[in-house]
């Protein structure tokens, strides 16, 4: 179930294609009745690639800026948000450093960028 679990899934793509599949699939576990719930601005058509989620995450944020609703549809909202700026973080960091893994990479700051060794003693060689 990605819905719940996306922030692990987003850490672990490494490709594009990766992160459209799991946006797609994200989008795919909502109900009819919560789509509904959204400002029909809000919610994504097909996602094709990084300017898609791009595209998208900015739409989400405006539609968020002009909610007038309730409690419940601005949740939803707001989750759809967050998830559509961290996809697009993700994408815009593999297409920056294609080489890159996961964005958990031990040898690796959570920004991607490399982090001094260490020797034994874990003291930063250098």
């Amino acid at each position: 179930m990605i819905r719940h679990r996306w922030r692990t899934h987003l850490k672990n793509a490494t490709t594009e294609a990766d992160v459209v599949d799991l946006v797609r699939g994200y989008l795919a576990e909502w109900t009819a009745q919560e789509i509904r719930s959204l400002p029909g601005s809000a919610w994504p058509g097909n996602v094709r690639d990084r300017a898609d989620i791009l595209s998208w995450m900015f739409r989400a944020g405006e539609a968020h800026a002009h909610f007038r609703g309730d409690a419940a549809s601005l949740a939803r909202l707001q989750e759809l948000l967050l998830f559509f700026t961290h996809a697009a973080v993700r994408v815009t960091q593999i297409a920056a450093k294609p080489e890159q893994g996961p964005a958990n990479d031990e040898s690796r700051g959570g920004n991607g960028v490399e982090c001094a060794p260490r020797d034994a003693s874990g003291v930063k060689a250098g």
